[in-house]
């Protein structure tokens, strides 16, 4: 499904990530750990196209991509509902859908809440609910689970694991927890 060679990239005179080869194959989930600045986040928006390598080549085969970013990025007008209704490509049992994201995340009680009223665990796992609902073969989390505790972060992530498994999807998580690459991940590569 995705296919990086040599791929090399750099802010400025700032190398950030060099000569990089990986493949994730459909239905995979590869957990990508490192120390911060390594680049772990660089890559996953390489892996979006939102930069371009400066050498290399990425071959990006998933047909669509939900990506969680580090911060949550909700519309602070909607409620955590809107919010998911908003990003439904169709709208056919939009209802059931963003009941089954809500509470694969924990948040059914939370669903006519505005962004302002959630803490900023919950604003995560409202994020990754929207990522849920939309769908896409592949996702790219960054850090989805930082702002949770030890308890919230393995149940998330065993329940993400689950939930991707059961749509053959494949998955990038960049985290700094071993824990949490180890209960989602099927590989796990570290950037130095």
């Amino acid at each position: 499904m995705l296919h990086l060679l040599n791929v090399s990239f750099s802010y400025g005179k700032k190398s950030v990530i060099e000569n990089l080869s990986l493949s994730l194959a459909r239905g995979e989930i590869l957990a990508v750990m490192g120390e911060s600045g390594c680049g772990k986040s660089t890559l996953l928006n390489l892996i979006a196209g939102l930069r371009k390598p400066n050498d290399g080549i990425i071959e990006n085969n998933a047909a669509s991509i939900s990506y969680v970013f580090q911060e949550p990025r909700l519309f602070p007008w909607l409620t955590v509902e809107q919010n998911l209704r908003a990003v439904i490509p169709t709208q056919e049992n939009a209802d059931e859908k963003i009941a089954q994201a809500l509470k694969t995340v924990g948040l059914s009680d939370s669903a006519k809440l505005y962004p302002s009223e959630l803490s900023g665990g919950m604003k995560i796992r409202a994020s990754l609910a929207r990522a849920l609902v939309f769908g896409g073969d592949l996702f790219l989390l960054d850090e989805p689970f930082s702002a949770l505790n030890e308890e919230l972060r393995a149940e998330l992530a065993t329940a993400m694991r689950k939930e991707l498994k059961a749509r053959n999807a494949s998955a990038v998580l960049v985290t700094h927890q071993r824990a949490d690459a180890e209960l989602m991940a099927d590989r796990i590569v570290r950037l130095l």
